[in-house]
C-alpha cells in the first residue's frame, strides 16, 4: 500500500507541476522558467518515490532523467520551451566525468584485493601483536580497522573481515551476550573500519561521492569548489578522524569495560596466523600492487598523476596476473549503485541552473541568516538537522541533495566552501538510529552472528557516533579556517 500510494502521489506531483509549467507566464527577468517547474515536479516525485521505496533507487533517478529529456523534446515541439534544457550531456554527463569512474575503480580494486586474502592476513597479524586483555583487544580492533582504512576502499570488505574477529574474541574471553563488554569490542571494530575510512581518499567509496558532489555543485552554483589528493583530504579530515578514534576508545575501553577481569589466550591469534601458512601468490601480487598504488596516491601532489587512473592501472595489473577475473568485473561491482550515483549527480546540477537555488535562497535567506552567519552555529546545526532528516529520508545521497537544495545557495555569501557543508552533512548521514536508516548496519549484525550484539545495543553505538561526529565536525572549524574553507 505504501509503495502504491508513493507512485500515485509522485504522479500527481509531476502532473501538477507540468500544468504550472504550461500555464504560467514567465517574464524575461524571472528567475524561474517552465523548465524550472518541470524539474521541480520531477525532483519532488523522486524524493517521494525514494522515501516510499516504490521503485529501486536507480530506476527512480534513471527514469526521472529520461522523463525530463523526453519532456524537453515535447515542450520544445509545442512551443512551451524554446531552447534545449534537459539534455543527455546535462543529465548524464557525470558518466563521462571522473567521479563515476572513481567509484567503479573503488569497487573493482576492492574486489581484487579482497579476493586475494591479503586483508585477512594483515588483520590477524596486527591482532596477534597486542596483549590478551580487554583493553588490549579494544586497541587491537581499533588499530586493525585504522590500518586497513586507507588500504581498501570497500567498507563492506573491511567490516566483513573484522567483525567476525570481534565476535570470536568476545566468545574466547567469556564475555556475556548483549553486555557492555560485547558492545565495546564490537564498536571498537565497527567504527574505525566503517567510518574511519572516510578520513582517507582511498578509504571509502563515500569519499569519491563527496568529491563528486563538491565538483558538481561548484560548477552548478558558479562558486569555488575544492580538489583533493591523498594528503590534502587526510589533512582536511584529520581533526574529525582524531575525535572519532579518541571517542571510540573512551567509550569502548572505559565505559564498556567489563567489571570482571577477562582475557583471551596469548596464542589465540598467533595460532590462526600459523594456520594460514606462507603468503600465497595472489597475496604477494595484491601486496605489491597495493604498496605501489599507495605510494603513488600519497605522492600525487608531486607527480601529478590522477588518483582514479592510478587505481585503474592497478586493476589492469590484477587482471593481467589473474587476480581479478573478467567475471569479477561483471559481478563484484554494484552497477545499479553506479547508475544511481551518476544519474543523481546530473539531476543535482539543475537545481542551481534552473534558478531554484537562488529562489530558495531569496526566500529562506533572511530566515536562515542567523544560522549561516557563523560556522560555529551552522556546522552543529547541519549535524543535528541531518540526524533528524534521516528519519524521513532513507538514502544518504538523497538527503544530501535535499540539504543542498535548502542551504547550497547560501554558502558563497556566508564565506563557506562547499566542502564544509557536504562533508559535514555526509558524515552526519551515516548514523543508524533506527534499522531502516542504514541497511549496511543491519547486514553487519548478520555478519556478527546476532548473539553478542543485537540492534538495541548497536543503537547505542549510533548515538555514540552522532555525539562524536558533532564534536569532530565542530572541532574541525579552526582547521577549516586555516585551510581556507571558511572565511
Amino acid at each position: 500500500m505504501k509503495k502504491r500510494n508513493g507512485l500515485i502521489f509522485a504522479s500527481v506531483l509531476v502532473v501538477v507541476f507540468y500544468v504550472l509549467a504550461c500555464s504560467m507566464k514567465f517574464g524575461e527577468d524571472s528567475v524561474l522558467s517552465a523548465a524550472s517547474f518541470v524539474y521541480a515536479g520531477v525532483f519532488l516525485a523522486v524524493i517521494v518515490l525514494l522515501l516510499t521505496g516504490a521503485l529501486a533507487d536507480w530506476v527512480v533517478v534513471l527514469g526521472a532523467s529520461s522523463l525530463m529529456i523526453l519532456t524537453d523534446a515535447v515542450f520544445r515541439k509545442v512551443g512551451i520551451m524554446t531552447e534545449p534544457v534537459f539534455t543527455m550531456p546535462g543529465l548524464f554527463g557525470a558518466f563521462s566525468g571522473s567521479t563515476v569512474w572513481l567509484v567503479i575503480m573503488v569497487f573493482a580494486l576492492s574486489a581484487g584485493i579482497g579476493k586475494s586474502g591479503l586483508l585477512n592476513r594483515i588483520a590477524i597479524a596486527i591482532l596477534s601483536v597486542f596483549p590478551p586483555t580487554y583493553t588490549g583487544a579494544v586497541v587491537a580492533m581499533m588499530c586493525t580497522g585504522t590500518v586497513l582504512s586507507p588500504l581498501i576502499p570497500s567498507v563492506n570488505a573491511k567490516v566483513n573481515i573484522l567483525i567476525p574477529f570481534a565476535t570470536s574474541t568476545t566468545e574466547e574471553m567469556g564475555i556475556k551476550p548483549r553486555s557492555k563488554g560485547a558492545l565495546g569490542l564490537f564498536t571498537a571494530c565497527y567504527l574505525p573500519a566503517y567510518l574511519g575510512g572516510n578520513a582517507f581518499l582511498t578509504g571509502s567509496v563515500y569519499v569519491s561521492v563527496i568529491c563528486g558532489f563538491i565538483t558538481s555543485y561548484a560548477a552548478a552554483l558558479g562558486v569555488e569548489g575544492a580538489s583533493f589528493n591523498f594528503v590534502s583530504w587526510l589533512v582536511a579530515a584529520s581533526v574529525w578522524f582524531v575525535v572519532l578514534l579518541a571517542g571510540t576508545f573512551l567509550f569502548c575501553a572505559v565505559l564498556c569495560r567489563p567489571a570482571e577481569k577477562v582475557e583471551f589466550s596469548k596464542t589465540f591469534f598467533k595460532d590462526r596466523l600459523k594456520e594460514m601458512g606462507a603468503m600465497r601468490r595472489d597475496e604477494k601480487i595484491a601486496a605489491a600492487v597495493l604498496v605501489i598504488a599507495l605510494l603513488l596516491w600519497s605522492t600525487s601532489s608531486f607527480h601529478g598523476m590522477d588518483t582514479a587512473m592510478i587505481g585503474w592501472a592497478a586493476i589492469c595489473v590484477m587482471c593481467a596476473t589473474g587476480l581479478l577475473a573478467p567475471s569479477d568485473f561483471n559481478t563484484k561491482i554494484p552497477w545499479s549503485l553506479v547508475v544511481f550515483i551518476g544519474s543523481l549527480l546530473g539531476m543535482a546540477n539543475y537545481m542551481s541552473t534552473l534558478g531554484w537555488s537562488d529562489a530558495i535562497a531569496g526566500v529562506l535567506g533572511p530566515i536562515l541568516a542567523p544560522l549561516v552567519a557563523s560556522p560555529w552555529i551552522f556546522v552543529p546545526f547541519i549535524c543535528i538537522f541531518t540526524y533528524l532528516l534521516r528519519f524521513l529520508i532513507i538514502e544518504q545521497n538523497t538527503a544530501l541533495v535535499v540539504v543542498m537544495a535548502i542551504f547550497g545557495g547560501l554558502m558563497h555569501a556566508a564565506g563557506m566552501n562547499l566542502y564544509v557543508i557536504i562533508f559535514t552533512e555526509f558524515m552526519s548521514s551515516m548514523c543508524w538510529t533506527v534499522p531502516y536508516m542504514n541497511p549496511f548496519a543491519m547486514a553487519t549484525l548478520g555478519v556478527a552472528g546476532g548473539k553478542y550484539v543485537t540492534f538495541p545495543e548497536m543503537r547505542r553505538a549510533s548515538i555514540l557516533y552522532m555525539a562524536i561526529n558533532l564534536v569532530g565536525c565542530t572541532a574541525s572549524i579552526p582547521l577549516w579556517y586555516a585551510l581556507g574553507f571558511l572565511h
